[in-house]
């Protein structure tokens, strides 16, 4: 084969490949750049088979204070829970578990002394006199001994090292909670009837719900002892 008879590829030639080499990229370009289509019909149909966005549960307004809303965290689960802290306190679950703890405690100390003051009054100068000494609410005039009222420094030191020994003692000694796993606040396994174990969980609720009650009407009660007495100078409960 000769090469001299191959015949050269002339301009003409030569401008046809690079036409047909640039329609080609610029399809291959065009296919790639092109959006993908998108159906208009089953998008609508897509978007009108979606459920619409459950809208959020509506706040549950107070026990305690009706026309105010309940915090979140006072959802009900807690024994005497009435949705009452218009200051705001319990900002967190760790805070509202310490404030409950604190207030089982201060209900017990006031049902305590809402039954002792009355006591105090009743019966302090006739068992004084039944044991021949002098009774303390003829220093307070009547009243029963208390900071505003006088008297707590005549009480014999025995009274106060018990006191502080009981407490002591409260503090450092073992506590076996009746329910460890449920973290009841005030449960320090004080049941010497045995009263906790025979109730199901209805009962026991009740009976947390009732304490705090008669605990929370305790403190108001023991107040309202302390500052009639402050303002009148006079017993609450006059002596027999």
């Amino acid at each position: 084969l000769d090469p001299a008879r191959i015949p050269r590829p002339g301009p003409l030639h030569h401008a046809t490949m690079i036409s047909a080499l640039a329609l080609a990229t610029t399809g291959f370009a065009s296919q790639m750049a092109a959006p993908a289509r998108v159906n208009v019909r089953t998008a609508v149909r897509m978007e009108e088979a979606a459920p619409p966005p459950s809208p959020p549960p509506a706040p549950t307004k107070s026990k305690a204070i009706p026309f105010v809303n309940a915090p979140a965290l006072l959802d009900g689960s807690m024994a005497g829970d009435n949705g009452f802290d218009p200051l705001g306190l319990a900002t967190s679950e760790s805070r509202l578990a310490f404030y409950r703890e604190a207030e089982i405690r201060h209900c017990r100390l006031a049902m305590l002394a809402a039954a002792n003051w009355p006591l105090a009054e009743l019966l302090n100068k006739p068992l004084a006199k039944l044991v021949g000494v002098q009774a303390l609410t003829d220093l307070t005039g009547g009243r029963a001994p208390s900071i505003p009222n006088g008297g707590l420094g005549q009480v014999n030191a025995a009274f106060w090292f018990l006191v502080l020994a009981i407490g002591a003692l409260a503090e450092v000694g073992e506590i076996n909670p009746l329910e460890p796993s449920a973290k009841i606040a005030g449960d320090l396994g004080f049941d010497p009837l045995g009263f906790w174990g025979k109730m199901d969980t209805q009962a026991k609720r009740d009976m947390q719900d009732k304490e705090l009650a008669n605990g929370r009407l305790a403190m108001a009660a023991i107040t309202a002892f302390v500052l009639e007495e402050f303002v009148s100078k006079s017993p609450a409960f006059p002596s027999l």
